[in-house]
């Protein structure tokens, strides 16, 4: 009995240390799914509300991902990178490169439809 438990703890310390990768500190993010004209679609990462306001976003575009910060704007919320510029005011969204060129425009969000029990 005793030759088990040396293997236990190390089976359960290696099981913890897995799941510490999997889950870093900080990286709570939630998901969101946008449809814009055209039938275009871009998902963003967005940190939980109750983490620092000043925190990356993470945007999918194409079959790309990037890292956008956030940027002073009057109204609403604006994200960049050095390509691109994420906007969303008044629960639309707007997707343009750093030139002004639009990619995706009039993004809403998507309606999941809710689970059943």
């Amino acid at each position: 009995m005793k030759a088990w438990k040396p293997a236990l703890l190390g089976a359960a310390l290696l099981g913890t240390a897995m799941a510490a990768v999997a889950e870093p500190v900080g990286e709570v993010m939630h998901t969101i799914k946008y449809r814009c004209n055209g039938s275009k679609m871009v998902v963003v990462e967005y940190p939980k509300p109750e983490q620092d306001s000043s925190a990356a976003i993470r945007l999918n575009w194409n079959n790309h991902h990037y890292r956008l910060t956030p940027a002073k704007v009057a109204q609403g919320e604006r994200y960049v990178s050095q390509q691109l510029i994420w906007s969303l005011r008044d629960e639309q969204a707007r997707l343009t490169t750093r030139g002004g060129r639009v990619l995706a425009q009039d993004c809403r969000e998507m309606q999941l439809p809710a689970s059943g029990s």
